[in-house]
């Protein structure tokens, strides 16, 4: 018989066995969590031990103009960083941190912080070092042995060649990528991906031999090939800044130059602008704004003013901010009519200087409260006439009206590569009645941008396409190899070839001839162009009257065969004449004058036109009078000889002065005859153009005229200014220059009084 001891064996045996399947199971539990689940970490902890991961930036992709001109490139910086967790406790923290700050300038309590969090592998002591401040650093780690205590990281800085130039397109550069512009919306593209290079310890942490080091090369960024043309550019800023001075715009001004049959920008600029190399500092206006604001400068509200405006100047205008069109939009009006052969341009209408839509019981007016009387619709599109615009609406009715409104683009956005494009405000059709019927075929009541009215208006210049603007021709790698090309993109056909060429044609006599545009002539060019004023209806002025309004002209040139198209817009001038046709036409014929000749569009003078050509001033002193007398007669020039000498001593105007070809005069002084300055100047501003000449060239100045002055009008130019001041004492032979502007094309028009 067997003991009870005996019995209990094989229970014991089975609890050790279970308890050790139990204790197996957790260990198997934990094996399987530490080599499966938690592989990963425990891995990265192990190598976060042995080795060393330092990364390698990628070089942000360049932005280029059309002809390869460098819009957008980089330098090279140094991040100066080091390890807490290798740098020992006490003296050696002291010393690297009191080194540091004196070769880099960073504060040495700054420094030593950092060296004390000893859980931490990487603290950033210099983010943007430079070259010197590398070349010391790099010393100091290899005479110190330092190499896994400091270390330097090559990467590279935002560099603009030039500068502020098309600033607002090209955009800003901050941590993260691109803020705005081209900057942001091609931040993918320009990027790039970084590298890395892992470098491995043993087990007292010093560095291993290079074979156990891993280098993975950063892929730079692609390269941006814009349509922007430096040249172009630089004109288009040119005159941007001096409408800006001469006409004072609360709100800034923009414009767009624009190839009108591919849509490609060649140039667009708002200003004021920014320094793209110094992106958040204002521009001295903005300080100005700020500093008269009253705010206090340590206050929250000085801050947030200061902000909005640095915003402000970083804001794409000629994108992202709506204007009514105004009279501009007549253009887009008069060829619905013309395309649905609802007009001819020799049709009568008579206007008595406003309109009335039935069902509204109140006037709406043209700018010409008098009324232009009857005149054929060509002469009321010239002219501006709002009557004539308004009476062509109601034959073409809500319906078809509204179609071409969304045929040219006005619903919806141009579809251009650049962010931040503003939605046109605009009645939906429910609302659509025949007031607004009225008032929009003058450009009135609804918004658009700068870019969407020039978009519009090259379908009416290129033979009635619709294309869509671009910014970026291409991108390409470091190699050239194109990784994108950009082609035209036709939207659709608005209105006929036809209409187009007949529209082109009547906006150029509008120019050239008697029209509300002759601000826009360039000699030699067949320019088409409309002005126009809108009134600013969320902005009232000091009085609470709303008086403000946005003066701007489009044109595209040759009429004949548009290449280029071009718009300007001045937000809320605050000069004396605020129309269009003033602070936006003359500018635009500057513009033209420029960058006509240098796209390769040839000028093609008429008669009356090459008798008035300007020519600039050869010098002939030192000259035998006899030879000199044989070469001016050769260039053309009048003269007249002062004195008995056989020398030219000398000559007024000077050499590289500018006068009139046909009319200006060249005084020699020879013998002990020299130039006297006892004629006066007289004052010749609001003066006629002829009247200005005719009294300058007695009083015996010459004359240099700056502005249109058109042939076959019936009106005058007048003088706005002139270069030297009235009562100034100057010698015969003088330039004054004298800048005449047409005022009887004041072409705004308003809905009702």
């Amino acid at each position: 018989m067997k003991s009870d001891s005996n019995r209990r064996i094989p229970g014991r045996s089975m609890f050790i066995l279970l308890a050790c399947m139990a204790l197996w199971c957790v260990l198997i539990f934990r094996l399987f969590q530490l080599q499966i689940v938690d592989y990963n970490y425990y891995q990265q902890k192990v190598l976060n031990n042995v080795q060393r991961t330092t990364s390698l930036s990628a070089v942000r992709g360049e932005i280029y103009d059309s002809n390869m001109t460098k819009l957008a490139s980089n330098y090279t910086v140094y991040r100066i960083f080091i390890s807490p967790r290798d740098i020992s406790e006490g003296e050696e923290e002291e010393k690297i941190s009191r080194d540091l700050s004196e070769m880099l300038g960073v504060d040495y309590d700054k420094i030593l912080s950092m060296a004390k969090k000893k859980y931490r592998a990487d603290e950033t002591v210099l983010k943007k070092a430079t070259q010197e401040q590398a070349d010391l650093v790099r010393s100091y780690i290899l005479e110190n042995k330092y190499s896994m205590k400091i270390h330097l990281e090559a990467g590279t800085a935002r560099y603009y060649p030039f500068s502020s130039l098309a600033a607002n397109v090209i955009g800003v550069v901050g941590t993260d990528g691109g803020l705005n512009g081209l900057e942001y919306q091609y931040n993918s593209f320009l990027t790039g991906e970084s590298g890395k290079f892992i470098t491995s310890k043993d087990a007292q942490g010093g560095q291993m031999p290079s074979k156990y080091d891993t280098y993975i090369d950063a892929t730079n960024g692609a390269n941006l090939v814009t349509t922007l043309d430096v040249t172009i550019q630089q004109a288009l800023e040119k005159q941007l800044l001096q409408t800006y001075l001469d006409s004072d715009p609360l709100n800034r001004v923009t414009g767009i130059v624009m190839d009108c049959n591919t849509g490609a920008i060649l140039a667009m600029a708002t200003y004021p602008t920014f320094d793209l190399n110094d992106p958040f500092k204002l521009d001295s206006d903005s300080v100005e704004k700020l500093l008269s604001s009253g705010l206090d400068p340590s206050s929250q509200e000085y801050s947030e003013y200061s902000t909005q405006l640095l915003y402000s100047l970083w804001k794409n205008k000629a994108v992202s901010e709506l204007y009514e069109p105004g009279s501009t939009f007549k253009i887009v009006t008069s060829s619905m009519g013309l395309e649905e052969k609802l007009v001819t341009l020799d049709e009568k209408f008579y206007c008595p200087g406003y309109y009335m839509v039935e069902g509204y019981g109140r006037r709406i007016y043209c700018y010409k409260h008098s009324g232009h009387g009857s005149v054929t619709f060509e002469r009321g599109l010239q002219q501006s006439c709002n009557p004539t615009l308004m009476a062509l609406s109601m034959r073409i009715g809500r319906e078809t009206f509204y179609r071409y409104f969304e045929a040219f683009g006005y619903t919806s956005l141009t579809g251009i590569d650049l962010p931040g494009e503003a939605r046109t405000i605009y009645s939906s059709y429910n609302n659509f009645g025949l007031v607004s019927l009225a008032v929009y075929s003058f450009g009135q009541t609804f918004k658009v941008t700068p870019l969407l009215q020039l978009t519009a208006a090259c379908a009416v210049a290129n033979g009635g396409y619709l294309v869509t603007p671009y910014v970026v021709d291409r991108i390409i790698d470091d190699d050239g190899n194109i990784l994108m090309q950009r082609e035209t993109e036709i939207r659709r056909q608005v209105i006929s070839t036809e209409v187009s060429r007949t529209l082109s044609a009547v906006l150029e006599r509008g120019v050239s001839g008697d029209g509300g545009a002759k601000n826009a002539y360039v000699a030699g060019y067949k320019i088409a162009a409309k002005t126009g004023t809108s009134e600013v209806r969320d902005q009232a002025d000091p009085n609470g009257k709303y008086s403000y309004r946005v003066g701007s002209t489009l044109a595209y040139a040759p009429s004949d065969d548009p290449q280029v198209a071009a718009i300007i817009v001045v937000d809320t001038p605050m000069c004396k004449n605020k129309y269009g046709s003033a602070v936006a036409a003359p500018y635009i014929a500057n513009l033209m004058e420029e960058i006509l000749p240098y796209v390769g569009i040839q000028r093609n003078y008429t008669e009356s036109e090459f008798k008035r050509l300007k020519t600039t001033v050869t010098g002939y002193v030192g000259w035998p009078v006899a030879d000199a007398l044989k070469a001016a007669t050769n260039r053309g020039y009048n003269f007249e000889v002062i004195g008995d000498g056989n020398v030219i001593r000398y000559q007024v105007p000077a050499k590289g002065e500018v006068i009139m070809k046909g009319e200006g005069k060249v005084y020699y002084y020879t013998g002990s005859e020299t130039p006297v300055a006892n004629l006066t100047v007289p004052n010749v501003v609001d003066r006629t153009v002829s009247a200005a000449n005719r009294i300058l060239t007695n009083a015996g100045f010459n004359v240099l005229i700056d502005g249109a002055t058109v042939a076959s009008s019936s009106t005058e130019a007048y003088v706005v200014a002139q270069s030297i001041e009235p009562g100034t004492l100057a010698t015969r032979g003088t330039v004054v220059k004298i800048t005449v502007r047409y005022l009887d094309g004041e072409d705004a028009g308003f809905p009702a009084e």
